[in-house]
């Protein structure tokens, strides 16, 4: 079997001879006769369309018919969601209620010109010409899942879009979440493909939006926790969306607490211990690192400091791994495609390091030049493309 080079003038897409998850595109040369990519066995086919990053997919729909089926199934879509993982993840970061800028974070320190240059894309947000809605309030970004990211406007709504398929939806709530809430965040129930948004507010009730249903609900979830003690506790995070549930950091008598999570399945809350207490007043998250939960913990004092820990075996404390990079503060994003790196962002936003697991400097890459300092906090996101739509909106 030989392999050719293909092109889809189309779709502007180019791939070169070489088999491989970029390079996907294949023709069979058989007794002399070029076969089609059209003629190959379905099953096939479709392994090699698996290997194709969504944004590319989602133009080569319209190479023909075939393809337009194939890529638009739902059960492809799905199979495509989860090799997504082999993808490198981007950076989403609101840069100005207009735009957002999605980079490319394992390419980022790719020596080739036009692989860099490729790394980093601006694209329209989904305001359209409403411009009372982007200069009302800078939207905050709660997150990312399934290739969906969240953007929230405080006071007022709620933004989920897919930025491949412009898939995307408005949810309004009467919630100020500065004011009103305790706690909140965004979820997708797998059971039933429903993506959520869930309150809490300081009156002491639970509610939930379902975008399935296209409906909220008030949920009767119980506490961990006395709820005069809840009313105590400072959620700094919109939580994090990890394994099937959502995570916020307890924060309470001026130190960090426990894990309080809702399982959006079961509509129950719990508790985890996190693996240190350390006083608030230094910046601390929930990340996912690796498919690990992690919490980043920046210290100012005696030195600059950035603790992670890494839980490598879900609700097993015993598995709390804690590494260290000293003489500097920066928020951990991803690790390395070979999982031997963290991939980092400083605090104030515009650059992004490479360092290795024993906390060594490796490279430095100047990301953004003209980020409003001091914003750049919740504007931000790691994002992996996919294909998916909404539930009511295929």
């Amino acid at each position: 079997m030989a392999l050719y080079h293909f092109r889809s003038n189309l779709c502007g897409i180019s791939y070169s001879p070489h088999f491989s998850i970029h390079h996907p595109f294949i023709l069979i040369h058989q007794k002399d006769q070029l076969k089609s990519i059209n003629d190959l066995p379905l099953e096939l086919f479709q392994a090699i369309l698996l290997r194709v990053q969504a944004k590319d997919l989602f133009r080569l729909k319209f190479v023909s018919k075939l393809w337009f089926s194939l890529i638009s199934d739902s059960n492809f879509v799905e199979l495509h969601l989860h090799h997504s993982s082999g993808f490198a993840p981007s950076l989403f970061f609101n840069k100005n209620n207009e735009e957002a800028r999605l980079v490319d974070l394992h390419a980022l320190y790719n020596e080739d010109e036009e692989i860099l240059h490729a790394a980093i894309k601006d694209v329209p947000l989904p305001f359209g010409n409403n411009k009372k809605e982007r200069d009302s309030y800078y939207f905050v970004v709660p997150g990312s899942y399934r290739g969906f990211v969240f953007l929230h406007r405080e006071p007022g709504f709620i933004i989920i879009w897919n930025p491949v398929t412009g898939s995307c939806k408005k949810v309004s709530h009467g919630y100020s979440i500065k004011k009103d809430a305790i706690l909140y965040g965004v979820a997708y129930d797998a059971s039933n493909d429903d993506y959520l948004i869930v309150i809490a507010a300081k009156r002491y009730r639970v509610d939930c939006f379902s975008l399935r249903t296209n409906s909220w609900i008030k949920i009767d979830a119980v506490f961990p926790f006395p709820i005069s003690i809840l009313r105590q506790c400072l959620f700094y995070s919109p939580g994090l969306f990890f394994n099937g549930a959502i995570h916020w950091m307890i924060i309470q008598d001026s130190c960090y607490k426990d894990m309080l999570i809702f399982d959006v399945k079961e509509r129950s809350f719990s508790t985890m211990a996190l693996p240190e207490k350390d006083h608030v007043g230094t910046l601390s998250d929930l990340v996912i690192l690796g498919e690990c939960l992690a919490l980043y913990l920046l210290s100012y004092d005696n030195g600059k400091k950035t603790k992670i820990w890494v839980m490598k075996e879900y609700k097993v404390q015993s598995s709390w791994t804690l590494y260290q990079i000293h003489n500097i503060c920066m928020i951990p994003l991803v690790l390395s495609s070979n999982g031997s790196d963290f991939i980092m962002q400083d605090t104030k936003g515009d650059k992004i390091y490479k360092c290795n697991l024993e906390g060594e400097l490796l490279q430095c890459f100047q990301l953004f030049s003209d980020v409003i300092h001091g914003a750049f906090f919740r504007r931000c996101t790691v994002y992996t493309q996919s294909l998916a739509t909404l539930p009511n909106n295929n």
